[in-house]
């Protein structure tokens, strides 16, 4: 079951993007921002190759930062204080949450963060650590790197 979560949760997360980015070369489509919510935030996105490698850096804090928030705290917090809601309604609270947390990246973006958050989560009870979802998160993050448009330098 965890090796079936890891493989969807990979070609969600890092196929999908990479194959969309190598169908848009081929076909010499220009990379646009997903949402005009994104667009309005290009300003933030980094602009050079230093600004990149420190959005990677950034990618991995918030990936190891938001699993210890969500998974590892709010989750409990839910399921046994002061809530005691099931583990199941725990999880689905958790991850819209979480998705909430990614309203910047409009409807969209918040209905893929709920769906990431949850399998996240799933990940999580299943094995029992927050080391693979950090990971996979992390990953997912950097993977978006490759959707923003290169610096011309």
């Amino acid at each position: 079951m965890v090796e079936a979560l890891i493989a969807l949760f990979v070609i969600i997360s890092v196929a999908l993007p990479v194959g969309t980015l190598i169908w848009k070369k081929l076909t010499k489509r220009p990379l646009k921002y997903p949402s005009a919510a994104l667009k309005s935030f290009s300003y933030f996105f980094p602009a050079t190759w230093t600004e990149r490698r420190w959005f990677a850096f950034l990618c991995i804090t918030a990936g190891i930062c938001e699993e210890t928030l969500y998974r590892g705290f709010l989750l409990h917090y839910l399921h046994f204080f002061p809530c005691t809601l099931g583990l199941t309604l725990a999880l689905l609270v958790s991850s819209v949450i979480f998705g909430l947390g990614h309203l910047y990246g409009g409807v969209g973006g918040v209905v893929g963060s709920v769906l990431v958050g949850f399998l996240l989560g799933l990940l999580f009870l299943l094995t029992e650590s927050l080391l693979l979802p950090m990971l996979l998160h992390a990953l997912f993050d950097v993977s978006k790197l490759l959707q923003l448009r290169p610096p011309s330098d």
